[in-house]
């Protein structure tokens, strides 16, 4: 089958983040409704003869005749028709006549849904039920107009105003097919066949087209969690939700601050092993049968639940040197006094054996994780004791990723994670935060899940706050980054102008090198804070006039007033007042006007001038342009492009040695003017700037590269990590010619 191409009008003049993000929906369209589009049509090819004969007549015969035939010649047509609808939608979403806050249509109930008459004439209302399309992916819709509202600069969207919206996909079909087929074809029997295969596969579309716009940084990470309305402090906790938001008017939506729901849905994409597959792995690499672990769970000497609980309680945290005990070592440490309270047969359960291992191998991947002079190896060490309990108490901690111990596990080991590098830059109030954490699960933590609970809503707060801080951090570096590019915008007007005005012209040398540069000064100066249209930019041009027709006169000429306003505008500038009344002085008087000896001579004030820095440049600008001036490669210009359509903050991984170790950073703001790129840490801080072709130029050669959206958390790598290993170990004892997976 032919492959469709399909883009965004760029005749819309819409921002480059916008027409990318628009791209991308329609790329995401494109790819969901190939199959279900051409499906409907090919069964409605089939199923349109049949018609044919129901009715005695001729006419309507002859016309469904003709409308097979024009089915089966032009269905093929219809696809990129509708896209191409669909593409006028999204590129004209900030049109001003264009009314995107509708209400949503009423819902048909399906007792109401009739078949649609197949006489071309007669215009019979859509039968699609758009209330139960929208309520199968309310969550998702509600989110998809929430970002099409950033998109638009508007209000969120109601579900059946966005351009892919159920009311606004079905218009689009009908349009299409008056395009494809003609006036006479039975329009609303072709985009009620194409419309119920399509809407069969809308969540799954519109959750396509979210996770395209997440990655292109619209509203990233935005999710929403239901909560129920409480009328007390026992009120009950809101149930999860699964396949979008319920019905029940007892539920209220509020938007969730952090990204663990987020989080979660990464890991269940990526099929993230449970508890029970893990054991059966840790089996396996033991050499043991998976159906026979459970053997040692009948024996008379098994441990029960609350024992093996009063025996961690009593269990030290560290040896008799004062040193820590690790994770096995407490394992060992808990079988020796199992003996000991218990008699010598006394032994805990294969599975809460295996839940200590597991969690013994998932702790040192943590670790391996986590810079080895950061804070949070000591907190982690502490946490040791307190995560033996939670891995017997339940199942839970390994299955589930909201479980809050695990999350307070994942706050202290991404507080410290290597690939950040941000040991020497510590947020001292989260800091504190996580130690008072932690010291609250050692003192008040005994196995009840509500300890755990209140903790880490604690901790999840300080965490907000954290990022809070960290992005008002960022953006003051952005906001100064963005001052420098409205610097380079003006001193490139202002050396615009000069060339244009200057152009050949022989003038005076000195005359030329003070306008090159105190001058030019100036111009930047007031270029920076008027617009090329207003008065105060257009005087200072006939001021530039005024100063080459000056300089050319063979007459003598000297301008008092033109001197006060070069001096006045040199001072704002930043120039000393005995150089601003110099050059003021030098460039409104023409070159046959006698000398003043009490002037400070002319060599002496143009090398003066020389030597100041220019308003608003930098040597390193300079000396960046000259390192990256050799012309790229095919694949460095392949990076350099995109680079330059890169969304603001996404991550960007840095290798920085031959092993291979990886630091990363967040490409927070870069210009397209002047190529300079801002990276700053987790902390909001800046780390560096680089040009954007000197980022591209490392892309090339696998030194940098761009990290998805929606990783995993740090505990969730770990866990994977562990099983890949307990994988690599089973397929060596089965076959031990095989190497180990490092």
């Amino acid at each position: 089958m032919e492959r469709i191409t399909v883009g965004i009008n760029q005749q819309k003049n819409l921002p480059p983040k916008v027409h990318y993000a628009l791209s991308r929906v329609l790329h995401a369209c494109a790819e969901q409704m190939t199959a279900p589009v051409n499906q409907s049509l090919s069964t409605l090819k089939d199923d349109l003869p049949l018609m044919i004969g129901r009715e005695a007549s001729k006419t309507r015969e002859i016309v469904l005749f003709s409308h097979c035939k024009s089915l089966s010649s032009n269905w093929l047509r219809l696809l990129p028709a509708l896209l191409a609808h669909i593409e006028r939608g999204l590129s004209s979403i900030r049109d001003e006549d264009d009314d995107h806050i509708v209400q949503s249509h009423a819902r048909i109930a399906s007792s109401q849904w009739t078949l649609s008459d197949v006489d071309g004439d007669e215009h019979v209302e859509g039968t699609t039920d758009f209330g139960r399309v929208i309520n199968e992916s309310r969550l998702p819709l509600y989110l998809l107009g929430q970002r099409f509202g950033v998109l638009a600069e508007s209000a969120a969207f109601e579900p059946n105003a966005i351009p892919i919206g159920p009311q606004k996909l079905v218009d689009a079909l009908t349009e299409a097919s008056r395009e494809v087929f003609g006036e006479d074809f039975p329009h609303t029997l072709l985009a009620d066949a194409v419309a119920q295969k399509l809407f069969r596969i809308y969540p799954s579309l519109v959750n396509s087209v979210n996770t395209e716009l997440d990655r292109a940084s619209i509203l990233p990470g935005l999710t929403f969690v239901p909560s129920l309305k409480r009328d007390g402090a026992t009120a009950a906790k809101a149930p999860p939700m699964e396949d979008g938001m319920p019905e029940d008017d007892s539920v209220e939506y509020r938007e969730a601050p952090s990204a663990s729901t987020a989080r979660e849905r990464f890991v269940q994409a990526v099929a993230t092993p449970d508890f029970t597959q893990m054991q059966s792995l840790l089996a396996r690499a033991k050499g043991r049968m998976p159906w026979r672990q459970s053997a040692e769970m009948d024996s008379q000497s098994a441990l029960s639940g609350p024992a093996v609980a009063s025996l961690i309680d009593a269990l030290p945290s560290r040896d008799t040197s004062g040193r820590p005990l690790g994770i096995r070592q407490l394992q060992d440490e808990l079988n020796t006094r199992a003996k000991a309270v218990h008699g010598p047969n006394a032994h805990l359960t294969s599975q809460l054996s295996d839940s200590i291992e597991l969690l013994g191998m998932l702790y040192d991947a943590i670790c391996r994780d986590v810079h080895k002079q950061s804070r949070a190896l000591e907190l982690l060490t502490r946490l040791q004791v307190p995560l033996v309990r939670m891995a017997v108490s339940s199942q839970a901690f390994f299955d589930q990723a909201s479980h809050p111990g695990r999350q307070i596990m994942n706050h202290v080991a991404e507080s410290g994670a290597a690939i950040d590098d941000d040991s020497t830059n510590v947020d001292l109030r989260f800091d504190a935060a996580l130690q008072h954490a932690v010291e609250r699960v050692e003192k008040e933590y005994r196995g009840d899940e509500a300890v755990l609970q209140n903790i880490n809503v604690e901790l999840s707060e300080a965490h907000e706050q954290q990022v809070k801080r960290s992005q008002a951090v960022e953006q003051r570096h952005v906001d100064t980054a963005s001052g420098l590019e409205r610097l380079a915008i003006a001193r490139e007007a202002a050396k615009s102008l000069l060339d244009e005005r200057i152009g050949a012209r022989q003038l005076p040398a000195h005359t030329n090198v003070l306008l090159r540069t105190a001058w030019q000064d100036a111009l930047t100066f007031i270029r920076l804070r008027n617009e090329p249209h207003t008065d105060t930019w257009k005087r200072h041009d006939r001021l530039t006039n005024r100063i080459l027709e000056i300089a050319e006169s063979p007459d003598p000429v000297d301008d008092v007033d033109l001197r006060d306003s070069i001096t006045a505008i040199l001072k704002r500038t930043g120039y000393h007042i005995e150089d601003a009344t110099e050059v003021g002085h030098a460039l409104s008087r023409s070159a046959s006007v006698p000398n003043d000896p009490d002037r400070m001579p002319m060599t002496r004030l143009v090398v003066a001038v020389k030597a100041r820095p220019r308003f608003g440049e930098s040597g390193r600008e300079a000396q960046q342009i000259e390192t990256i001036s050799a012309p790229r490669t095919p694949a460095e210009e392949e990076c350099f492009q995109r680079v330059r359509n890169l969304p603001f903050g996404c991550a960007l991984d840095f290798v920085i040695n031959q092993q291979g170790d990886v630091r990363r950073r967040r490409l927070s703001w870069y210009s397209q003017i002047t190529g300079n790129a801002l990276l700053v840490n987790r902390q909001g801080a800046r780390v560096g700037e680089m040009q954007l072709d000197q980022l591209a130029r490392l892309m090339a050669i696998g030194q940098v590269r761009v990290v998805e959206k929606n990783q995993a958390s740090l505990f969730d790598r770990a866990w994977m990590a562990t099983k890949n290993t307990l994988e690599s170990f089973g397929k060596l004892l089965a076959n031990p010619a095989l190497p180990v997976a490092s």
